[in-house]
């Protein structure tokens, strides 16, 4: 039984249900919802719907849950426990430390992210918390992460 069936067979209105299809329509064509597309899905479920906010996140995560969508803000709040504990107390990773957690998260994701996308959230999220790539290379430079695009 889907979510929308569930919706319609507790008695849940019409506009719940059509914010469930909006949320399935969304994930068709990759099975990962970014950051921006996850908004703009919540934003209109308040503004086009009229549900709560509460109500549009218990609808995404339901779905999400079903038919095995994966959010962008989920998978990097677990990505950032990883970075922490590999970042240790000197907040420095490696490049082969970064290039494995990069694995992990197009892992997280199912495979939907390029090894380039993983490459550039981590970095995101390495620059949020304040982290610093390690030198390293036969002139120890940080080069590596440079040229990461952010």
């Amino acid at each position: 039984m889907t979510v929308a069936d569930d919706l319609v067979r507790r008695g849940a209105d019409e506009p719940a249900r059509r914010f469930a299809d909006l949320v399935k329509l969304s994930g068709l064509q990759t099975r990962y919802i970014d950051r921006e597309r996850e908004q703009r899905l919540l934003e209109e479920a308040v503004t086009r719907f009229d549900l709560s906010l509460d109500q549009a996140r218990g609808i995404m995560r339901s779905v999400a849950e079903d038919l095995g969508y994966t959010f962008e803000t989920e998978t990097a709040r677990r990505i950032q426990q990883v970075m922490a504990r590999q970042a240790g107390r000197r907040g420095a990773v490696s490049r082969s430390q970064f290039n494995s957690t990069a694995q992990v998260l197009r892992d997280f994701s199912g495979n939907t992210i390029t090894e380039t996308e993983a490459r550039k959230q981590l970095k995101r999220v390495m620059a949020d918390n304040g982290w610093r790539p390690k030198r390293a290379g036969l002139f120890w430079s940080r080069r590596w992460y440079r040229q990461i695009e952010a």
